[in-house]
C-alpha cells in the first residue's frame, strides 16, 4: 500500500513545499487512524479499512497543488471529491484495496471528511469510517499548528469577529463564511474541537492546542476563546 502511494505521488513535484507537506499529512493521518482504530475496539480488518482510508483520504490535493498551488478548494476543486473521482472513476483503488465489497464505506469515508457535515447514511460502517477519518485529519491539522513550523499564520492587532465568537460559546466550528481576519481563522481551526466524534482522542487535540496556545498567548485576544474550548473539552471528557 504504502509503495503504490508513493508510486503514485512521485509523479508530483516534491520541490513545491506544499506537495512534500499533504504527502508527511497523509502517513500521519494513516498512523492516527490506525492508532485509534485499534482504541475504539474496531476489529483487525476494519483497523486495515481505517488504515487504507487515512493514507488516502487527501489524495485529490496532490493534483490540486499541481493545478492550483493552493489548498483553498473555493478557487480550485474540492479535493475529496476529485480524490474519490482519481480513486473510484479512475480505478485506483485496486492499487490500494482490492475487496470491492469495501469501496463504498471507502468512498464515503473520504468524500465526507472535509464537508461541514456527514451526509446521511444508513450504513454505519461507513459512518463510523468517515467519523474516524474527520477527526484523525483535524487532529493532524491541529498537530501542525502546535508542534510543527509548516503553517504562516499569525496573531494580528485585529479583533476577533462577534460571530466568531458566539460560534465558540455555542460550541460550535466557525464557519468559512465568518472568518474575517487572520484572528478568525486562527479560531476557526482552534474550533475543530467542537466537530471531534470520538472522545477518545480527545485528550490528544487538548494536548496540541495548548501548544498552539502557548505560541499565540502573547496575544490576550485568544485568552476567552482558549479557555472556553479547555472547558468544553474538561467537560466533555468527564462524560466518558
Amino acid at each position: 500500500m504504502k509503495e503504490e502511494f508513493d508510486k503514485y505521488v512521485s509523479n508530483y513535484d516534491f520541490s513545491n513545499p506544499k506537495t512534500k507537506r499533504k504527502y508527511d499529512h497523509s502517513y500521519r493521518v494513516m498512523e492516527k487512524a490506525t492508532k485509534y482504530a485499534k482504541i475504539l475496539g474496531f476489529s483487525d480488518y476494519e483497523v486495515k479499512v481505517a488504515t487504507v482510508i487515512g493514507l488516502l483520504h487527501d489524495i485529490g490535493r496532490f493534483e490540486q497543488i499541481k493545478q492550483f498551488d493552493t489548498f483553498n478548494d473555493a478557487i480550485s476543486f474540492d479535493h475529496a471529491s476529485y480524490g474519490v473521482k482519481v480513486l473510484f472513476e479512475e480505478g485506483l483503488i485496486k492499487n490500494f484495496w482490492n475487496n470491492t465489497l469495501d469501496y463504498e464505506v471507502i468512498k464515503f469515508a473520504i468524500e465526507n471528511h472535509n464537508k461541514l457535515e456527514i451526509e446521511p447514511t444508513t450504513n454505519e460502517r461507513a459512518l463510523m469510517h468517515a467519523k474516524l477519518i474527520r477527526d484523525m485529519d483535524k487532529l493532524d491539522i491541529l498537530y501542525i499548528f502546535g508542534d510543527l513550523d509548516e503553517i504562516d499564520l499569525e496573531p494580528t492587532d485585529d479583533d476577533i469577529s462577534d460571530e466568531v465568537i458566539k460560534r465558540v460559546e455555542k460550541h460550535q466550528s466557525v464557519l468559512n463564511k465568518d472568518k474575517k481576519n487572520d484572528n478568525d481563522r486562527i479560531v476557526f481551526y482552534l474550533s475543530y474541537i467542537f466537530d471531534v466524534n470520538y472522545s477518545e482522542c480527545l485528550n490528544e487535540f487538548k494536548e496540541y492546542i495548548n501548544d498552539y496556545y502557548k505560541k499565540i498567548e502573547s496575544s490576550n485576544k485568544f485568552k476567552y476563546v482558549y479557555e472556553e474550548i479547555i472547558k468544553y473539552i474538561d467537560e466533555r471528557m468527564k462524560l466518558c
